[in-house]
């Protein structure tokens, strides 16, 4: 039986088998003993208490995204979209290429790798496809490359295939 001047016990819930809840749980047990027969022993610490509340109150910070691993298959196909944004006869000009789109797309193509593959187009020659990526969906691929192609450039999707450019 309860009166209105006292709150109700809560119930005994379990407390997880970690050592962070096993410590949490012993610490609030220590603490609420304090706080009702010691409050004084609580001064000592109040700095520490309130940096915890704090703490324990704030939003969790997020994880950091994982880099996205580009794959580097030898004669297979990744599976990773990619844009392939020119062509080129030598790597030479491929390097000053992507330099000059990274200008132009800095959002874009900022934090994407470059790849070239090589395209025998028979009569007129070997070419370099010049490709960045990767992008993880076929969706993110055509999204980037309606973004180029609404500058006035020319992209195609495609997949990330090649070799790391100015290797």
């Amino acid at each position: 039986m309860t009166t209105r001047d006292s709150a109700p016990l809560p119930s005994a819930t379990p407390v997880a088998q970690t050592p962070s809840a096993q410590m949490a749980a012993r610490l609030a047990a220590d603490l609420d003993r304090r706080a009702r027969y010691d409050p004084a022993a609580l001064d000592a610490v109040e700095d520490e208490m309130r940096t915890l509340a704090l703490r324990l109150a704030a939003p969790p910070e997020p994880l950091p995204e994982p880099d996205p691993v580009a794959p580097d298959p030898e004669g297979g196909q990744s599976l990773f979209h990619a844009i392939h944004l020119a062509s080129y006869r030598v790597e030479e000009n491929a390097v000053a290429g992507w330099q000059s789109l990274q200008v132009l797309f800095p959002d874009l193509l900022g934090t994407r790798t470059a790849r070239v593959e090589e395209a025998d187009l028979g009569s007129r020659g070997i070419f370099l496809r010049l490709k960045a990526g990767p992008y993880d969906t076929d969706a993110e691929a055509r999204a980037a490359c309606r973004e180029v192609e609404a500058a006035g450039g020319w992209c195609a999707v495609t997949d990330f295939t090649g070799r790391a450019l100015g290797r």
